[in-house]
């Protein structure tokens, strides 16, 4: 599977397999292979006994969280497929990997689990929805949070308490800023903005989107929120309400929240044994980054991901931290003797932890966390990395973290000297059914040409009345016979020639002002009909703004593609 193939589908109902749902079972297998062959420790124990024990503590935590939705869990008692990604109004092309995931895991005897990485921040609390005005379509991003923004997911909590007096604000242009402004607290979101959501977008989207199955969710998520009205996080509910709206396709999958996940004595064991050797650590991964970017020509510091730094004696780790209700920071370690000393951000909070070598020190770290009232979470990287070691037979990724994870490849074999794991991407595009613009009568290579010759070749872009006129063929008529000597001239000859050339084009460019005019308004034109185009077609509004007939129809089209695994 090469990166050049790693292409999101550019067609209305094209889906991304790869590689081919036919290969998984093999994949699968060699992936079992792999972890009967590995003798890698955390913390004193094998990984193989840490998979057992996760396998059995993720199904423990995936049912009670099916239950506190009021679903029942039903997978077998084997390993886990597992997919996942921020609890966010993603595009379809996200949402299929739930189908794939429930596809493939029933077909290959796996128990199906999608990770909600509600510790990662919310790149915006408003929901990004199509508007027109004098026929002209928009961006209008419709807020259903009025917490202040910069949190994780796990932080924000639903309550009845948040007041219901607030003011309304919704940003009609394409940046993530819109807003509702409260006197709340920085995480408490207003259970009546949620749950006047489906209203508000139905108002800002008007005629456009008569078929939206976000009223419909809704009903599952207001369920939910009368069910937790003593506690549960925004992220817990999105995630639950569209849980529940996928058994109408028959997609059972098992569900758990990453903070969850992150209670795992497993989850500690990987953490402190990185911690540990976090120096070397550091050196292999940006050893590791640096030739994956001059491999792939990548000239951006932040992708795949930004390099650890170093500074002094300080390493910076592969983690978030934070305390409850705060924004998280990054995760700093110094060495001392026998013990790591940890900083809470750039100038925050230390806290003095024992090296873990063994179970007992492993729980010293976690009852040192939890006296601190610190949260430690994975990044990206180390999100995937832990999954696919501790938890997944495979891991099925999106197009963005099937590329990144070529790096995690590599950061698997030079520090843990592992054969990777086999990993599948999936991905798929529907586009709503928004008016599409009129395309204008000329392209833009053609004007641009154009607009050039304003400048190099006025006599081109004249009209006939101006080229009729005498002064006018004159001009033309000697630039005509100055070309036809450009070629037998000499160098003296040729600065001679190329003067009273351009002295012609001077002459002549005035002339072609309205052209130029005209031909700069056509341009604006096309740009015009570019950015209505690219909205229209646009492959990344949220799959709930799309009809529950689309997405039957997503589902039956991924069904066929794994109805090949079984064969």
């Amino acid at each position: 599977m090469s990166l050049a193939r790693l292409r999101a589908p550019a067609e209305h109902g094209q889906i991304l397999v790869a590689p081919p749902a036919d290969t998984w079972g093999r994949l699968v297998a060699e992936n079992a292979q792999l972890w009967r062959k590995a003798q890698l420790q955390f913390c004193g124990i094998l990984l193989a006994d840490w998979r057992q024990s996760m396998r059995q503590l993720v199904s423990e935590w995936a049912a009670a969280q099916l239950r506190r939705w009021g679903t029942l869990p039903a997978w077998p008692a084997t390993g886990w497929l597992v997919t996942g990604h921020q609890p966010e109004f993603f595009h379809p092309g996200v949402w299929a990997k739930h189908i794939a995931l429930a596809e493939a895991a029933r077909r290959l005897g796996l128990a199906p689990l999608n990770l909600v990485a509600d510790h990662d921040q919310p790149k915006t609390l408003a929901l990004r929805v199509p508007t027109t005005n004098d026929h002209t379509l928009s961006v209008a991003w419709v807020p259903f949070c009025q917490a202040a923004p910069g949190l994780a997911w796990e932080e924000y909590l639903l309550s009845s308490e948040c007041g219901s007096s607030h003011s309304y604000h919704m940003q009609t242009n394409d940046s993530a800023t819109a807003h509702v402004s409260s006197g709340a607290g920085a995480s408490c979101c207003s259970r009546e903005l949620l749950l006047r959501l489906p209203s508000h977008v139905l108002t800002v989207a008007g005629n456009l989107l008569p078929e939206l199955v976000l009223p419909q969710l809704w009903s599952h998520l207001a369920l939910l929120a009368d069910r937790f009205r003593s506690g549960g996080s925004l992220a817990e509910l999105l995630a639950g309400a569209r849980r529940l709206w996928e058994e109408r396709w028959e997609l059972h999958n098992g569900e758990l929240r990453v903070s969850t996940l992150c209670g795992a004595e497993g989850f500690l064991a990987f953490v402190a044994e990185i911690l540990t050797n976090l120096p070397a650590f550091v050196q292999m991964h940006n050893a590791e980054l640096a030739a994956y970017r001059r491999e792939h020509r990548l000239r951006s510091r932040t992708h795949p991901v930004p390099p650890l730094l170093l500074e002094g004696d300080w390493c910076e780790a592969p983690f978030w931290v934070w305390c409850p209700g705060q924004p998280r920071q990054r995760l700093w370690v110094q060495r001392a003797p026998g013990m790591n000393v940890l900083r809470l951000g750039e100038h925050g909070r230390t806290l003095n932890i024992p090296l873990a070598r063994s179970l007992n020190d492993l729980r010293e770290f976690a009852d040192a966390l939890r006296a601190a009232n610190w949260k430690i979470r994975p990044r990206a990287l180390t999100l995937t990395l832990f999954v696919r070691l501790f938890v997944a037979e495979m891991f099925i990724h999106g197009i963005g973290g099937g590329v990144y994870d070529r790096f995690t490849d590599r950061l698997l074999q030079r520090y843990w000297r592992l054969e990777p794991p086999r990993y599948a991407v999936v991905s798929a595009t529907l586009h709503l059914p928004l008016p599409r613009p009129t395309p204008p009568p000329h392209h833009r290579d053609q004007l641009l040409h154009h607009l050039r010759d304003c400048r190099y070749n006025p006599e081109r872009v004249l009209p006939p009345e101006i080229i009729a006129r005498p002064e006018v063929q004159h001009l033309v008529a000697r630039k005509r016979e100055l070309l036809r000597q450009w070629p037998g001239a000499s160098l003296e000859q040729r600065r001679a020639l190329h003067r009273e050339l351009s002295a012609i084009r001077r002459a002549l460019q005035p002339l072609a002002a309205v052209a130029a005019a005209q031909i700069r308004s056509a341009l604006e034109a096309v740009a015009a009909y570019e950015e209505q185009l690219a909205l229209a077609e646009d492959r990344e509004w949220a799959w709930v703004l799309h009809s529950d007939r689309a997405l039957t129809q997503l589902v039956a089209r991924m069904r066929e593609e794994f109805a090949r695994l079984g064969q």
